[in-house]
């Protein structure tokens, strides 16, 4: 890629990210496309690798490889800790940084726990594969214990999850979740 080239650096490898990059695909410019990942995370499904219905691979694809076939893209793992707006560079976590002429931040969304960060441990969010995996292993565990339990009340406190929140991810976790049990 030249250098003389307008440079757009896109922060985020989801769905935002890679829709900027690929609605760019014929333009003329230098993309540079960063994630603290190197994979491409389909988060519609997570629940499904929660409840051991998929592996993580089968939802998390490497960006490289999605964005293959452009050629003006190119896709840095970093962590980026800032931006600086006066020297229009992007400020990575190992003091390195990145210029760019167009700055596209597609960071995505994270957990809200509304001022209550201690509700985390018993309510994990569900948006990585290290979240499903965490959720997945606390599920099977509880559901081989309760195969084992012969205290019909301690049974039952084994077979009880709390789902927060009814979106889609929500309710299709809960379903998954009974389907699971039986």
């Amino acid at each position: 890629m030249s250098s003389n080239k307008h440079r757009v650096v896109i922060v985020g490898g989801g769905f935002g990210g890679l829709l900027a990059a690929k609605s760019l695909k014929d333009a003329d410019v230098e993309i540079v496309l960063i994630d603290r990942r190197n994979h491409h995370l389909f988060q519609p499904l997570l629940y499904q690798v929660a409840t051991a219905a998929l592996s993580p691979s089968e939802i998390a694809w490497p960006i490289r490889h999605v964005l293959r076939k452009q050629t003006n893209v190119r896709v840095l793992m970093a962590t980026v800790v800032g931006v600086n707006t006066d020297q229009r560079t992007v400020l990575l976590e190992d003091g390195s940084s990145v210029a760019y002429d167009s700055l596209v931040l597609a960071t995505g969304a994270q957990h809200a726990y509304f001022g209550h960060d201690e509700w985390e441990a018993f309510a994990p969010g569900l948006k990585t594969v290290e979240d499903a995996t965490a959720i997945r292993r606390k599920l099977l565990v509880s559901l081989e214990a309760a195969e084992r339990e012969t205290d019909p009340d301690r049974r039952r406190a084994l077979l009880t999850f709390a789902i927060i929140g009814a979106g889609p991810t929500g309710v299709e976790m809960a379903g998954a979740i009974i389907e699971l049990g039986r």
